[in-house]
C-alpha cells in the first residue's frame, strides 16, 4: 500500500519521520480495492466449486485393532513353542504389515466378490488371464487400504475407501474377520506341530532321565556315601575345621590388639595405665589411691614445711615407692598379654596344619563326587525338561481344538457406514482454495498499492515535497447544457467546484500576506493533467468575483485556453511577441462576460525565444497595469523550458498534480526544475479528483467536497 507506507516520506531529498500506519488505513486500502478482492476471491470458489462437483466422493470406514499384550492374552502362553503376539512396537508394526499383506487381501477380495465388483474391475481388459486380473484387483485393492498403528499404543487403525459408503464399511469389517480368523488357523497350525514335537521328544526325554537316575545310583554305591543330602565325614570335618581356624584367628587378632595397645601407651609417663586391661587390675587401682593420698598430703604440708623436712622427704619416698609398685604391675600386665599372643597363635597353626592335612585326605575323595555331582546335575536337567514337556504337553493337547483357541487381537471399534465422505473434502477444500485466494487477492491489493505512484492528497503532496498544498479540484460532471467547465463555472459559481477555487484563490493570498501575487502561472509536470482547465476555471471564478482578471495562453504549441473561453487562436500571443499585433488586437472576451483572454496565438518553433523576450516583461509589465490579475497557462515542465522561463517571469507558481495519475518521482522533478529557475513555488495543487474514492483513502482531506459535505454546494 505505497501511498501509505510514502505517506510520511522525505521532502525533495529529504527525510521526514511520521506516524506509524494505522489499522484504518489498511481497512481503508482494502474498501476502495475490494471489488479487486472480491474479483479474485469468487471466481476462485466458483471454479474449484465446479471442479468439487465433477469429482466422485470417496467415503473412508475405519476400525480399530487392538494387539493383547502377553500378559492379557486369553489363552495359556507356551513360551517358545507357541508364541502369542508380545504387543510391544514390533509386533504391532508386524501386524499392520499382515493387516496389508496380498494373502489377507486375496482372502477379502474372494470372500466379498470384488473381483466383480464394478469398482475394482472396470478398465479392465477382458483377455487378461486370471492371474494377472487378480493381481490388478488386488492392487486397486490395497490402494484403498490404509493401516496405521496408533502412536504409543497397541492399536492399529484399518481404513478403507470407496465410493460406496456401505462397502467401505463391509470390506474393512470383513478384512478384521478374516485377518482374526487367519490368525486363529496359524495358532491352531502351531500348536498342532508342537504337540507332535512334544509327544517325539518327551518319549526321549523318559530314556534319558531313567539311564542318568540309574547311573547317579551306581556312583553313589561306589563312593559310599550316606543318603540324604550326599555330604561324608570329611566334609564335616572340614568344615568344623575351618570355623575353628575362623575362631582362633579372631582369637589371636584381638590378643596382638591388646597388646598393641597397650605398648603403644606403655611410651607414654603414666599412659599404659589408662588402657583397659591395666584399669580393670584391683591391685593397681589400690595402688593409684594410695599414691594419690600421698600427694595429696604433700600438697597439703607443702605450704609449711620445706622440701627438706624429714616429714615432706619421708612422703616424697612413699610416692615414689608406690609408683614403681605401679610400673611393676603394668609390666607384668603387659608379660602375660604377650604369652596370651603367643598362645592364641600356637593354637591358630596347629588348626591350620590340622586343616590341610584333611584337606589332602579330601582331595582323594573329589574326583568320584566331581563324577557323581555331574550325574545328578543331568538327571535332575533331564527330569525338569520332561515335567516342563509334560506340562506344555497337557497345555497343548487342549488347546488342539480349534474352537477353544481365542486370538491375540481384538476389534473394538467396528467400522459404520460414513455419513460424509472422505474425498473430496469440500469444506476444507473450499476453505484452502478461499484462504489462497484471499490472499492472492490481498498480494494484487498490496501490488496495486504499491504501484500507485501518483499522489492522493494534499497532505502526502506536502510531506513528500515539501511543497505546501493548496487544496484539490473535484472532478466535476457538467451538465451536458455546458459546453465547457469554465462555463458552468460562471453559471454555477456556488457549486463544488466554485468553492474549490475560493479556496484555492485565498490559499494564494494566505501564502503570501504582504503582497498578494498578480501574475499567476500555472504549469504541470505532464500533459493532460488539468492545468489549462484549472487556469481557465480560477480567472472565471476570479472575474466572477469582481476582480479584473486577463487568462494568458502561453502553451503556444498545444493551446487550449481558446477552446475553453469559445474565441479564435489567432491573433494571440506569439503574433504579439513576433510584433505582428498590438495588446488590444490580441485581448478577446470569453464566451461569459468579464473574463478577458490572450490567446496562443500562430504556432512557432521559436516559443522559448519569444516568451523570455522583451517584447514578453513589457507586455506583463502592461497587463500588470491593466488587470488587478494575470493568469497565466504554460506548457508542461518536462516537456520545454517554456514553463521554466515563464516561472521566473511570474509572482507565484501553482504546480497542477493530476490526482493518482502524476508519478510522485515526476512531481518532484519538476518542482525541483521551477525552483533552479527562479521561480516562487506558491504550492501544489491536485486536479481532478474523485471525490467519492477520495473519500476511502485514511487522509485529512479525504471526504472533501462529497458526503455530508455537499449540502454546502448548489449545482
Amino acid at each position: 500500500m505505497h501511498d501509505i507506507a510514502e505517506r510520511h516520506g522525505g521532502a525533495m531529498g529529504q527525510e521526514s519521520a511520521g506516524d506509524d500506519v494505522g489499522v484504518g488505513e489498511i481497512f481503508a486500502a482494502l474498501r476502495r480495492r475490494i471489488w479487486v478482492l472480491l474479483g479474485i476471491v469468487v471466481p476462485v470458489l466458483a471454479v474449484t466449486a465446479g471442479l468439487l462437483s465433477l469429482l466422485t466422493p470417496r467415503y473412508t470406514a475405519e476400525l480399530l485393532i487392538m494387539i493383547e499384550a502377553a500378559d492379557n492374552q486369553r489363552f495359556v502362553s507356551l513360551d517358545s513353542v507357541v508364541a502369542g503376539l508380545s504387543g510391544d512396537e514390533q509386533s504391532v508394526q508386524s501386524e499392520a504389515h499382515v493387516l496389508r499383506s496380498r494373502a489377507l487381501a486375496e482372502r477379502v477380495v474372494q470372500r466379498l466378490g470384488l473381483a466383480q465388483d464394478p469398482e475394482f474391475s472396470e478398465g479392465l481388459d477382458p483377455a487378461l488371464s486370471p492371474a494377472v486380473r487378480l493381481s490388478a484387483i488386488l492392487e486397486r485393492y490395497l490402494d484403498r487400504l490404509e493401516v496405521a498403528p496408533l502412536d504409543n499404543s497397541r492399536v492399529i487403525a484399518v481404513r478403507f475407501s470407496s465410493r460406496d459408503p456401505e462397502k467401505a464399511a463391509r470390506i474393512a469389517n470383513a478384512l478384521a474377520d478374516e485377518y482374526l480368523q487367519s490368525r486363529l488357523e496359524t495358532k491352531f497350525e502351531l500348536t498342532h506341530q508342537a504337540n507332535t514335537w512334544l509327544s517325539q521328544r518327551i518319549a526321549e526325554l523318559r530314556r534319558k532321565t531313567a539311564d542318568a537316575e540309574a547311573a547317579v545310583e551306581k556312583a553313589r554305591a561306589e563312593l559310599g556315601l550316606l543318603e540324604g543330602n550326599g555330604i561324608t565325614l570329611t566334609s564335616q570335618e572340614l568344615a568344623e575345621l575351618n570355623t575353628q581356624l575362623v575362631l582362633a584367628r579372631t582369637e589371636r587378632a584381638e590378643a596382638e590388639a591388646r597388646l598393641a595397645q597397650v605398648q603403644q601407651r606403655a611410651g607414654d609417663r603414666g599412659g599404659a595405665e589408662t588402657t583397659l586391661e591395666v584399669l580393670q587390675s584391683p591391685l593397681i587401682q589400690r595402688l593409684r589411691e594410695q599414691e594419690a593420698e600421698v600427694q595429696r598430703r604433700v600438697a597439703e604440708l607443702s605450704s609449711e614445711l620445706g622440701p627438706k623436712h624429714p616429714r615432706m622427704i619421708q612422703l616424697q619416698a612413699e610416692a615414689a615407692d608406690l609408683r614403681e609398685r605401679i610400673d611393676r604391675e603394668v609390666r607384668k600386665i603387659i608379660t602375660g598379654l604377650r604369652n596370651e599372643v603367643n598362645v592364641a597363635r600356637a593354637r591358630e597353626r596347629a588348626i591350620a596344619r590340622s586343616l590341610d592335612e584333611l584337606k589332602s585326605r579330601k582331595q582323594a575323595d573329589n574326583q568320584g563326587a566331581i563324577r557323581l555331582r555331574q550325574l545328578e546335575r543331568e538327571a535332575a536337567a533331564n527330569r525338569e525338561l520332561l515335567d516342563t514337556l509334560l506340562a506344555r504337553q497337557k497345555e497343548t493337547a487342549s488347546q488342539e481344538d480349534l474352537n477353544f483357541q481365542q486370538p491375540d487381537a481384538t476389534v473394538f471399534s467396528p467400522a459404520v457406514t460414513p455419513a460424509e465422505p472422505s474425498w473430496p473434502r469440500t469444506g476444507l477444500v473450499l476453505g484452502l482454495a478461499g484462504l489462497g485466494a484471499l490472499m492472492l487477492g490481498l498480494l494484487t491489493v498490496l501490488l496495486l498499492e504499491l504501484m500507485d505512484a501518483g499522489f492522493r492528497s494534499g497532505e502526502q503532496f506536502e510531506q513528500y515535497t515539501g511543497v505546501p498544498s493548496l487544496g484539490f479540484i473535484p472532478l466535476v460532471r457538467k451538465p451536458r447544457e455546458f459546453r465547457t467547465l469554465p462555463g458552468y463555472l460562471a453559471e454555477r459559481p456556488a457549486s463544488a467546484l466554485g468553492e474549490s477555487l475560493r479556496t484555492l484563490s485565498w490559499s494564494l493570498r494566505l501564502a503570501f500576506p504582504d503582497q498578494p501575487p498578480r501574475r499567476l502561472l500555472f504549469a504541470s509536470a505532464l500533459p493532460n493533467e488539468g492545468k489549462t482547465t484549472v487556469a481557465s476555471c480560477l480567472a472565471t471564478a476570479e472575474a466572477n468575483a469582481g476582480r479584473r482578471v486577463v487568462l494568458v495562453d502561453a502553451d503556444i504549441r498545444q493551446p487550449g485556453c481558446h477552446e475553453l473561453a469559445g474565441i479564435a487562436r489567432e491573433p494571440g500571443l506569439s503574433n504579439l511577441l513576433a510584433g505582428d499585433a498590438t495588446v488590444d488586437e490580441v485581448l478577446a472576451e470569453a464566451e461569459w462576460q468579464g473574463l478577458k483572454v490572450i490567446p496562443a496565438g500562430q504556432p512557432s518553433s521559436q516559443a522559448p525565444n519569444l516568451l523570455g523576450s522583451e517584447r514578453m516583461r513589457k507586455l506583463l509589465a502592461e497587463l500588470d497595469a491593466r488587470f488587478d490579475l494575470v493568469v497565466i497557462d504554460s506548457p508542461p515542465v518536462m516537456a520545454a523550458a517554456d514553463a521554466r522561463i515563464l516561472a521566473g517571469l511570474a509572482d507565484a507558481t501553482v504546480l497542477v498534480i493530476r490526482w493518482g495519475k502524476t508519478r510522485r518521482s515526476t512531481a518532484r522533478l519538476a518542482l525541483r526544475q521551477l525552483q533552479g529557475a527562479g521561480a516562487r513555488i506558491a504550492g501544489g495543487l491536485l486536479s481532478m479528483v474523485d471525490v467519492k474514492r477520495n473519500a476511502q483513502y485514511g487522509y485529512g482531506d479525504s471526504g472533501a467536497y462529497s458526503g455530508e459535505l455537499g449540502k454546502y454546494y448548489v449545482g
